[in-house]
């Protein structure tokens, strides 16, 4: 980190920026943090690689720098007892500093280098074009949780369409005699093969607002589920399966 003095890094709204550091920690239990002057933005990654979440966070600082947090959710828990909205950190060389409404702590950082970063051209994936696109709101995504409990064996999803219809399929069709389930989404004005992911990397999900707008790269089985709520915007990036 840069060896700078009275750095502050404010947050306008505290409970938004807990649902954005609980979405991280549930990829990953630890992110490296990028301070810019409008917004905190990050990229983690599953353990398998098959899901990188790419997130930002509005907010207001007077530096630019990383800052590499070692246990997202014991930062979560330590901002939950801060009473105020507004917050106002002090960065120092290896810790964030609060000090106000009778609370005083600090949480330390881990030193610039011990974590790394996802190996992702961001850039190149915003120049995909994505030939498929939907979107799924929070219904759906019930819906679909809820038939997982029957379709226990199987820890993959597919999207197709069938007759004019967009569908989504718990089954593994590489194996035989498994049980399915499949739910019909919307009618569709495109065509798409079955593409199998990770349902795992469902379940991963953050839904902070009503619905998750899908893109589906065919050519390079690129699967994007983007939702933004305020100060705050997600982008999961997931590699489809093969059969």
């Amino acid at each position: 980190m840069e060896n700078l003095q009275e750095r502050k890094l404010q947050i306008k709204n505290r409970d938004e920026f807990l649902k954005y550091l609980d979405s991280l920690s549930k990829i990953n239990e630890s992110a490296i943090l990028t301070i810019k002057k409008d917004k905190v933005e990050s990229l983690v990654a599953s353990p398998d690689n098959t899901l990188i979440l790419y997130s930002e966070f509005a907010s207001e600082s007077d530096f630019e720098d990383t800052l590499n947090i070692p246990d997202l959710k014991k930062l979560s828990r330590v901002i939950d007892t801060i009473p105020s909205n507004d917050i106002e950190f002090k960065v120092n060389s290896n810790n964030l500093e609060y000090k106000g409404n009778g609370i005083k702590f600090k949480y330390h950082l881990f030193e610039e280098g011990f974590l790394s970063k996802p190996n992702l051209n961001l850039d190149k994936i915003n120049s995909f074009e994505f030939d498929i696109k939907f979107s799924i709101d929070k219904n759906i995504l019930n819906q679909i949780f809820k038939g997982s409990t029957f379709a226990s064996e199987t820890n993959k999803i597919y999207f197709y369409t069938e007759n004019g219809q967009l569908m989504a399929e718990l089954t593994d069709r590489a194996r035989h005699n498994t049980d399915n389930f499949t739910l019909t989404l919307q009618q569709a004005n495109f065509e798409l093969k079955p593409t199998p992911i990770n349902f795992d990397n469902i379940r991963l999900l953050t839904n902070i607002s009503n619905s998750f707008a899908v893109k589906i790269n065919t050519q390079f089985g690129v699967v994007v589920f983007d939702n933004s709520l305020n100060n705050i915007k997600l982008k999961y990036i997931i590699s489809s399966l093969t059969q």
